[in-house]
């Protein structure tokens, strides 16, 4: 009894755990990319409003205004890439069949830690620390005045994102190997090549969009 009592308290606990550290094994294929897409597309409204730029697969920055487009664009390229540099190497080393559909969602829904981090960095302390560390790159640009608050606000964020990065690539690993079935050695070997892969495509794509484009130059 006493045993069959423990298993029922914590069954929630455990069900919490999963849903936050592997939601996979209960969502996969259409319905993780009816949810994934909306995370991205979110996370970018809100990207939007604190000018933080998700230039990168792993990348998180305070950059200069741009239009709310370009931020959709970043989340949709981060996510593509490492679908896309995921999705090649499974075909190789995996044993069984899987759809693209499955890396397809569950890589978008492992991308939610990002609303997180979005939201965390939304304070205006953030953006003056960004243009204070712009302004002593560019000595002809104007000086920008920080407080302490400011500078504390911002070692928070930075830690906070970076603990969210963490959980991020945590959950894209789990996604890999759950949507693919790949285990050991060949997972944690070939989730790494294709996350870096994925990083300089990421990477690559972006600049070449807003260097093509120049929306860092475009009137707001």
């Amino acid at each position: 009894m006493t045993q069959i009592t423990t298993d029922i308290k914590t069954a929630p606990s455990n069900h919490l755990t999963q849903w936050l550290f592997n939601p996979f094994r209960f969502m996969a294929g259409y319905k993780a990319l009816l949810l994934g897409l909306p995370i991205i597309l979110i996370t970018a409204s809100i990207a939007y409003l604190g000018n933080t730029h998700f230039d990168g697969v792993l990348d998180v920055h305070i950059g200069l205004q741009a239009p709310l487009w370009l931020f959709f664009a970043e989340g949709l390229i981060n996510w593509i890439c490492m679908a896309i540099s995921l999705f090649f190497p499974a075909l190789i080393v995996s044993r069984s069949s899987f759809r693209a559909v499955d890396v397809l969602g569950t890589q978008a829904l492992a991308r939610w830690p990002h609303i997180v981090t979005a939201l965390v960095m939304l304070p205006d302390a953030n953006r003056r620390m960004g243009e204070y560390f712009m302004s002593k790159l560019n000595p002809t640009a104007p000086a920008v005045a920080v407080n302490y608050t400011d500078v504390s606000i911002f070692v928070f964020a930075a830690i906070f994102a970076l603990l969210m990065i963490v959980w991020m690539v945590a959950l894209m690993y789990k996604a890999y190997a759950v949507s693919c079935n790949i285990k050991g050695a060949k997972a944690v070997i070939t989730f790494i090549v294709g996350l870096i892969i994925a990083e300089v495509l990421s990477k690559l794509a972006i600049w070449l969009l807003i260097t093509q484009s120049a929306v860092m130059h475009q009137p707001q």
